[in-house]
């Protein structure tokens, strides 16, 4: 009975709740943990064992189930899904709502009072990711955190290798009223 249940679960990481709507129960997958069915990747998150580490989305889909909608993948974790960074991030960092709290080690939240979800953001299935041009910006205009020499090399890379166009980067800014933070930078690059 439990190996139909199982076959119910979802391929990608799946939350408790997820798990619980497949029919087991809290007690069947503590059961599925103990044998190495199933393992647990983050809190409240769970994948099936036989998948390998996990591919990038996978990460992505586990921290949006741990932050909740709405939240985006964000700044350095960006930047390295896009290739625009030889810098590995070692969490997750999820851009959330200021009221946002959560415990969790493999995250970076970058908490935002008017993070502006419908402004350069990429909703796919599972998870949010800032576009390309939103990614530069925020690493711009957070460059204090996430640090100068990365958002610079960052916008070089994606201006050298044609991923942007520093017409629309400077448009995406104006919508999220942040060009005059990031005119010199622009400027500089033209």
């Amino acid at each position: 009975m439990t190996s139909i249940k199982i076959n119910r679960l979802p391929k990608k990481p799946f939350s408790y709740q997820e798990a619980l709507k497949t029919g087991l129960t809290e007690h069947a997958l503590r059961k599925l943990l103990e044998q190495g069915t199933i393992e647990r990747i983050s809190r409240g998150v769970y994948q099936l064992s036989e998948q390998s580490e996990g591919s990038e989305d996978d990460q992505y889909a586990a921290a949006t189930l741990r932050c909740d909608l709405p939240s985006s993948v964000c700044l350095l974790s960006a930047l390295d899904h896009y290739h625009l960074t030889d810098q590995i991030p070692r969490k997750t960092w999820m851009l959330v709502p200021d009221s946002k709290r959560i415990r969790a080690n493999e995250l970076r939240l970058m908490r935002s009072r008017s993070p502006k979800w419908d402004i350069g953001i990429k909703k796919t299935k599972s998870y949010w990711i800032t576009t390309i041009e939103r990614t530069l910006i925020d690493c711009l205009v957070y460059k204090q955190i996430v640090g100068s020499q990365v958002a610079l090399s960052a916008l070089k890379k994606a201006v050298s290798q044609k991923k942007i166009k520093l017409g629309k980067l400077y448009d995406v800014a104006k919508k999220m009223k942040v060009e005059h933070r990031i005119r010199s930078y622009i400027e500089a690059l033209t």
